[in-house]
């Protein structure tokens, strides 16, 4: 299990539905329109320094209540920004099958959010090395329209310098974007050795946040 956050290190695949590939293709789509649109002066680039190229939500912090219980927190999270309100982290712990010998299954994660809020379809997506912008693209439409991106990353401090020792799993969502400074805002629930540095809403390099998510055996976001 990843050290002190609680990933579950054994790779089960995301089995889709009809309803989950049906909302796949119309979430890509709307994400790839959205984004066209919003740079169509700068046709359809992201570009540093333009208008509107920063972004921030208001997402509560849950502190993980147990060493294993990041799954279970980020969900709270989410699920609280959107809603107004949330469960137990025990609660949803229960719903995603999460337990302290093996953690939380991330492919589990788009599934309690759905059961649990009726605003965004969730959906679980794996990026090749190549599609860095397209996974730049689903973060940004998430944080401008008030939907968290969740994500799976193998954290180390090249990659994100405020993590002083690498863990090798670790489940928390998005709540900004600042393309001017190339930086990602991540709401964590993990407070790396009682410093109060990595807990809550903290800013991270986005290069490095791409290359923990690659790093990752998954590959993966729910977005």
């Amino acid at each position: 299990m990843a050290q002190g956050t609680g990933d579950n290190p054994n790779f089960s695949e995301d089995i889709k539905t009809e309803k989950d590939l049906k909302w796949m293709e119309e979430k890509e789509k709307m994400v790839s329109e959205y984004i066209e649109e919003k740079y169509t002066k700068n046709k359809g680039i992201r570009v540093l320094g333009v208008g509107g190229t920063r972004n921030t939500i208001r997402v509560p912090e849950f502190e993980q209540e147990t060493y294993y219980y990041c799954g279970p927190a980020t969900v709270k999270q989410v699920l609280d920004h959107i809603n107004g309100n949330s469960n137990s982290q025990d609660d949803y712990a229960s719903e995603l099958k999460t337990h302290d010998d093996n953690g939380t299954d991330f492919s589990m994660v788009d599934n309690v959010l759905n059961d649990n809020q009726n605003d965004n379809n969730y959906v679980y997506k794996t990026f090749n090395s190549d599609e860095k912008d397209k996974w730049l693209s689903k973060i940004e439409w998430g944080v401008d329209n008030n939907y968290p991106t969740i994500l799976d990353l193998k954290i180390t401090s090249k990659y994100m310098p405020k993590y002083r020792e690498s863990v090798e799993g670790h489940i928390l969502n998005t709540s900004g974007y600042d393309w001017e400074d190339h930086e990602i805002r991540l709401t964590d629930p993990f407070d790396q050795g009682n410093r109060g540095i990595t807990l809550g809403n903290t800013w991270h390099p986005a290069d490095g946040v791409w290359k923990a998510n690659q790093a990752h055996f998954r590959e993966a976001i729910i977005y």
